[in-house]
């Protein structure tokens, strides 16, 4: 492991705690698994990598991957969507963007499962996860901008996170549209909302459209945290144009992801886990928190 270069690992950097995504791979309790994204250096997947590319640590101990291959668990995907009143005109543009979304996910991960929610005033989900493309479509066609309603984002985040938990799957993202400035109304602690990625073992993904002075700093901490610690990213952008491929950037991330198996000797569950990579030029994207 001495021949890896710092930043060719992934890890937690942190104040929060979460746990990465995890799948039981093999019947031997000792085996672990993380799910990896490996994006190259235009954010496109990397599809052709073997065990031999990567190396792994729990709380700095080296541990023994047993198997690396591309995962074919359910993807499940909870999209938010931002219906405050600073979203209003943006309704026409969001629709557009989604709908893009979710034919550009579908031609990738054909199984993958989805579900619509939207944080204007209150965290509401407004399809089951579904494969359904045109009934994903119908019910975007529903969701506007509310006047005066303000922003649940964390809330609609600690829900969806929720939902996700009781997936069998454990390849789980949430990906977030929201606008900026806003009024953030949820009272949820950091606390709260690392606990509940923790159960859920999902990635966190949020884009969010600059159009004026950041009102929330302190949500603005926790969603940068959370992107960073989860194996997710944020990306600001700065023109409604820019939604649809901003979304389509994120997913680029996590479509396409490598199941890691590897051995944990003893049965004490570690803090933190850090996935390296030898390939030259790319971007890992998983979780920086030891499974369960």
């Amino acid at each position: 492991m001495r021949g890896m270069r710092a930043s060719a690992w992934l890890a937690a950097g942190l104040t929060l705690s979460t746990a990465a995504s995890i799948s039981a791979a093999r019947p031997d309790a000792s085996d672990k698994t993380v799910f990896v994204g490996v994006t190259d250096a235009n954010g496109k997947p990397v599809r052709d990598l073997t065990a031999d590319y990567f190396r792994l640590r729990e709380d700095g101990t080296d541990r023994e991957i047993t198997s690396v291959k591309p995962s074919d668990q359910t993807l499940q995907i909870v999209l938010l969507v931002d219906t405050t009143a600073a979203a209003m005109e943006l309704t026409q543009d969001m629709r557009t963007a989604v709908k893009s979304l979710v034919h550009y996910v579908h031609q990738a991960q054909p199984s993958a499962e989805i579900e619509l929610m939207e944080f204007g005033q209150a965290a509401i989900p407004n399809t089951p996860f579904t494969r359904d493309d045109d009934a994903l479509g119908k019910a975007m066609d529903k969701m506007v901008g509310k006047p005066d309603a303000a922003s649940v984002l964390t809330e609609a985040i600690i829900r969806a996170s929720g939902d996700l938990a009781k997936r069998p799957s454990g390849r789980r993202i949430i990906l977030s549209f929201n606008t900026e400035p806003s009024d953030e109304q949820s009272r949820e602690q950091p606390k709260k909302l690392t606990e509940a990625m923790r159960a859920s073992v999902s990635q966190l993904w949020c884009v969010s459209l600059q159009r004026g002075s950041l009102k929330n700093p302190k949500r603005d901490i926790v969603l940068d945290t959370l992107t960073r610690n989860t194996g997710g990213a944020r990306d600001f952008i700065y023109d409604q144009a820019a939604i649809e491929g901003a979304l389509k950037k994120a997913a680029d991330g996590f479509l396409y992801q490598y199941e890691v198996t590897y051995k944990r000797p003893d049965k004490r569950r570690p803090t933190q886990v850090q996935i390296g990579t030898l390939a030259e030029g790319v971007k890992l994207h998983a979780s920086g928190f030891a499974p369960e």
